[in-house]
């Protein structure tokens, strides 16, 4: 374990073998760091925090503060980092704003530079936010999507697993999984084709999800209309399922 002696450490945080704590850091009290995570300089972790295995936070980041709620009634609650995630400069992860609420971020997720994460968001595993973007409160992403820089996103949205947002973009509806999206408001613009090939999904099941979207990009067709149309003419597999269940259970509407 390696701490710069300028760094505040808490007595009641538990700091895992092979920690590095960098230059005038703070870490706050009942902060767990798993081993092999390493802390860069001026870095702040508030209390209840607890971060990962391997993972690295780099200058300037918060994390665990207090949520961004008018009137807020401090109550306990915290952040949780999975294992291998990159926290980048000047990144903001803000606690849950319910007792005992939970902030939650995947594994090996990438969080560029003043990225935002909002109190009470889930980022699933392999989540990467780009530079400037802001997810707001109760925003749920799940795994490997990816979403561009300077993208905002309304409260209470979800980002379905391999989507793409595209930069700038402004997202107030639900982003279907598979699917990329841009512009503000953000529109559907085609299928993530080279998010599922580097996700190694089969040609079938690709075939299947193109099929799926040129259906529900239809003009002819709502919403409803297309989800009979899919799952009346399209090979079902675990994927089309998945994104029948999205669809049917979204309740922001989905971007389209």
């Amino acid at each position: 374990m390696t701490i710069h002696p300028s760094s505040i450490i808490d007595p009641g945080s538990k700091l895992g073998e092979d920690v590095t704590v960098g230059p005038f850091s703070v870490i706050g009290p009942n902060v767990k760091i798993g081993r092999g995570t390493v802390i860069g300089s001026h870095v702040l972790i508030e209390a209840n925090t607890k971060i990962g295995e391997n993972c690295k936070i780099f200058h300037g980041a918060s994390i665990g503060g207090e949520p961004q709620i008018m009137n807020f009634e401090d109550v306990s609650s915290s952040v949780e980092i999975g294992d291998g995630t990159v926290v980048r400069e000047y990144a903001t992860i803000h606690r849950s704003g319910f007792k005992d609420g939970v902030t939650r971020v995947g594994k090996n997720c990438l969080l560029m530079a003043y990225s935002h994460l909002g109190h009470d968001c889930e980022l699933g595993d392999q989540v990467v936010v780009v530079n400037g973007t802001g997810l707001s409160g109760h925003v749920i992403v799940e795994n490997q999507a990816f979403i561009s820089g300077l993208v905002g996103i309304h409260q209470f949205v979800r980002i379905g697993r391999n989507a793409m947002v595209g930069g700038m973009a402004g997202v107030n509806q639900d982003v279907l999984p598979f699917s990329t999206v841009e512009g503000t408001p953000a529109r559907l613009l085609s299928v993530n084709a080279v998010g599922l090939k580097r996700a190694n999904f089969k040609p079938n099941v690709r075939a299947a999800i193109k099929k799926a979207f040129k259906i529900i990009s239809s003009t002819d067709l709502n919403t409803t209309q297309a989800v009979e149309k899919i799952s009346s003419e399209v090979e079902m597999c675990d994927e089309i399922n998945y994104l029948l269940d999205f669809i049917k259970n979204s309740n922001r509407g989905v971007t389209k």
